[in-house]
């Protein structure tokens, strides 16, 4: 009885120990959040954005509530929403701020020391749990993702969580638990549901139980299974929703943004050893070094013994199961993580709990090693996380406050005069044509957002079809002068007509912190323009009847509209004119077409398909009703009904495009003996788009 009193009170004495380690290095944040008066630049604003929609469709905070699901989805299109979800929550009840919305990091902090505890326990013990945690804590790598706006963060916790419990129920000596079944199913969602670069970790570690489950027995099969389905009907519904906006979202991520920056080829030199460098930044090099000399020293220890043959799973640990999991999906994930084209620090996150593990194990060898030829007790060793945290950059920031405090950021200060002149409910978009880490469309977007306001940011200039629309129907403008860094002559020109013309008026000019400035321009009273483009647009989506020549002309207008005015405020006339005319004229062509393009813009394939049906039969001589019906309906995941559509259309119309759209959606159904016909029939289809799209090419 005094012995399991002893156990439970030395447990109670670690978790204490693990709780006063998140609170240091909580306070330690709130320093930084506190003093370090930072604007968040592109992808920190751009997520606090996405956390600030999610609060308010769930009404957590003033703002305007999703009607339906689907709307709610539609406020993710690219990543997934779990950890806006949990941030969005935060900020109702820390505040919207930056550094209040940053109480979530240290909640997701939270949740990865526990978890890294929990795992260093199962691995070796109090000990080697208590290294892993100091290492998470004082980290340069975390320290950086604390007080950095971005997902790695709750990609990393996520991670560990999954990592350890799926570990632990696929370990044959303690695992094939139902409620490990069920806990290790929510992980793995969350992951999921948080960030896609989740599947480097989660890919190779299922392929791994896969392979494993063939000599498993049955009941292990039978919650592999479940555990897939689990996870499928989690990611369903937002993935069904936003797939085509996700796919195209990553691949610019990956690839397009890997051509731009100019990554190295993935099979080159160059990139499979572009991440190495970083790991000594990332722990900090006396936490690095002393875990990576102590690695090593027990491997060879290991060889000088006189055990035959050498296996490195036995090298640490006579459970192998518990460090063959470590070493796989270490050396699975960061392989994985290598050959993705796109290249930065912050992608290898995925591998930093793994790496923390056996780092963590290298400080213990040492530890172990002075216990044993020097009965010494070596809880000093447990100083070196802090201690090399001390001597790292991350510390000089700490350091620099002062300077990075007294920073200028106008951002701030434009949105405050742009409210000065809103009156109490009205849209505003203000047009940003240079986009720098100071001010950019997402920074303005979430200061303007602030407090229930309704200001957004949209970048324009890219285009020197840009400028007319500008000069004809934008309201607020923000220029820059001095070094803007790589933008283009399109932007340049873009921001001279604006200068020269007599249409806006300086409202104010901000200093820059390098040379130069920037300033903010209001269209003057006098040249007041309405924008009346839902009349545009009903004439854009009578277009449609062309094709592909309609199609391209309709999106080319559109996407400037899209900036012109974020708020896409001609929607609700446009719509609400064309439900007015359809109620009193069912067979109005012009407003099914209306209807229909709003559908398809606001990502409703299911709906646009009811009235692109009304107009293949009010149009029997179009085939493009049935092509788009096709296309909405393909992706809305129905290829058996689209392919249905087409075949039949084709019949009554042929055409080089239905015939491949036919054969396309069949494959997708499962419908293999097309595929010879889809060979020739999709090269067809791309040549005859070509061709209908030359007028604008010339």
């Amino acid at each position: 009885m005094l012995i399991k009193k002893d156990i439970n009170h030395s447990k109670y004495i670690f978790w204490i120990s693990v709780l006063s380690i998140w609170i240091i290095s909580t306070f330690a944040d709130r320093i930084w959040w506190n003093f370090y008066s930072n604007t968040p630049s592109w992808d920190q604003a751009d997520y606090l954005n996405s956390a600030l929609d999610h609060a308010r469709a769930l009404s957590f905070i003033s703002g305007d509530s999703p009607s339906d699901f689907s709307s709610f989805l539609d406020k993710s299109p690219k990543i997934p929403p779990l950890a806006s979800i949990i941030n969005g929550a935060v900020i109702a009840l820390a505040g919207d701020a930056p550094h209040q919305a940053a109480w979530s990091l240290s909640l997701w902090n939270g949740f990865l020391i526990f978890n890294i505890a929990s795992w260093g326990l199962y691995l070796r013990g109090k000990k080697f749990a208590l290294f892993c945690v100091l290492i998470s804590a004082f980290s340069p790598f975390l320290f950086h993702l604390r007080t950095d706006y971005v997902l790695e963060l709750p990609l990393i916790s996520a991670i560990t969580f999954y990592l350890f419990h799926l570990g632990r129920w696929s370990d044959k000596s303690i695992g094939g638990k139902w409620i490990q079944l069920i806990i290790v199913s929510f992980a793995c969602a969350s992951s999921l549901l948080i960030k896609q670069s989740s599947l480097l970790v989660i890919i190779p570690s299922l392929l791994f139980i896969v392979i494993l489950s063939f000599n498993r027995d049955k009941k292990f099969r039978l919650q592999l299974a479940i555990f897939f389905l689990i996870n499928i009907l989690a990611i369903l519904p937002w993935l069904h929703h936003n797939w085509i906006l996700t796919l195209s979202g990553t691949y610019r991520a990956v690839f397009e943004s890997a051509a731009i920056e100019g990554d190295p080829y993935i099979l080159g030199f160059k990139s499979i050893f572009w991440y190495f460098p970083y790991l000594d930044n990332q722990f900090g090099s006396i936490i690095f070094l002393s875990g990576l000399s102590g690695i090593i020293f027990s491997f060879l220890s290991y060889l000088r013994s006189f055990r035959a043959p050498p296996r490195l799973v036995d090298i640490f640990n006579n459970n192998n199961y518990k460090w063959s999991w470590i070493y796989f999906n270490l050396i699975a994930c960061w392989t994985f993580t290598t050959f993705i084209p796109n290249k930065d620090e912050r992608y290898i996150a995925c591998t930093i709990p793994l790496i923390t593990l056996l780092i963590s194990l290298g400080l213990t060898k040492w530890s172990d090693w002075l216990d044993t030829y020097f009965k010494l007790k070596s809880y000093f060793l447990l100083l070196i996380p802090p201690l090399s945290f001390l001597f790292s950059d991350s510390a000089n920031r700490f350091y620099n406050l002062d300077k990075i405090q007294s920073k200028y950021y106008p951002v701030k200060e434009i949105i405050s005069i742009v409210r000065s002149h809103q009156t109490s409910d009205e849209k505003q978009t203000v047009i940003v044509v240079p986009s720098t880490p100071d001010i950019n469309q997402h920074n303005v977007s979430y200061f303007g957002r602030l407090q229930g306001g309704n200001i957004l940011g949209r970048q324009l200039g890219q285009s020197l079809l840009h400028i007319e629309p500008v000069l004809k129907y934008s309201n607020w403008i923000i220029l820059a002068d001095g070094d803007q860094g790589s933008v283009s002559s399109n932007s340049l020109a873009l921001d001279k007509s604006i200068r020269d013309s007599s249409l806006f008026i300086k409202v104010r000019e901000f200093p820059r912190e390098k040379e130069g400035s920037y300033s903010l321009w209001k269209r003057n009273s006098s040249s007041l323009r309405k924008i009346e483009f839902h009349n545009r647009f009903i004439e854009l989506a009578n277009g449609m009847a062309q094709g592909p020549l309609g199609i391209k002309l309709i999106f080319d207008e559109i996407e400037i509209e899209h900036m012109l005015d974020g708020h896409f405020k001609y929607q609700n006339i446009v719509r609400n004119k064309s439900l007015l005319k359809i109620s009193s004229n069912p067979k109005d062509v012009e407003s099914l077409w209306s209807l229909s393009l709003l559908k398809i813009l606001s990502n409703r394939p299911s709906e646009a398909d009811i009235y692109l049906r009304d107009l293949e039969i009010l149009l029997p001589n179009n085939p493009w009703p049935s092509a788009y019906r096709g296309i909405v309906n393909l992706a809305s995941w129905n290829p058996w009904k689209a392919s249905l559509i087409a075949d039949r259309a084709y019949k009554k119309n042929p055409n080089y495009f239905l015939k491949g759209l036919g054969d396309i959606s069949a494959l997708f159904r499962g419908a293999i003996w097309r595929l010879k016909s889809a060979s020739h029939s999709v090269p067809n289809a791309i040549k005859s788009i070509d061709e209908a799209l030359k007028p604008i090419d010339k």
